[in-house]
């Protein structure tokens, strides 16, 4: 008989989840991939998909505030949410935020690998 620590469990838990590296990148179904290839300036909420800590959405606001297009990016780890707002006359190009989450993850250093979930347009 094993017995489970609440570490165990954790690491098993992060190690059967979707954010495991190597795990098949769909960040997003093809008709939202389609609708959203850039972000042409407004307010969006992306969920974010692959987050383990705090620490990681904090990552994530640092990096994609070096982009010149972005206005404010704040991430609320508890729903995996992402409000992202593109200054306006400008657009965010997925790739490019691909790109910054990629660089999140590298600067936050958990083995994390975060992906696009879907984006909602915000009035």
């Amino acid at each position: 008989m094993r017995i489970w620590t609440s570490a165990g469990i954790l690491a098993a838990a992060f190690w059967a989840g979707p954010a495991v590296q190597g795990a098949p990148a769909s960040p997003l179904p093809a008709a939202e991939a389609a609708a959203y290839q850039e972000l042409p300036s407004g307010r969006y909420a992306v969920k974010i998909i692959g987050m383990l800590t705090t620490t990681c959405g904090r990552g994530i606001e640092i990096e994609l505030m070096k982009r010149p297009e972005v206005a404010s990016a704040k991430v609320d780890f508890d729903t995996e949410a992402l409000v992202l707002t593109i200054k306006r006359s400008r657009t965010l190009r997925l790739s490019a935020l691909r790109r910054a989450l990629h660089s999140a993850a590298e600067r936050v250093n958990l083995g994390a690998d975060y992906l696009v979930g879907k984006i909602t347009f915000l009035p």
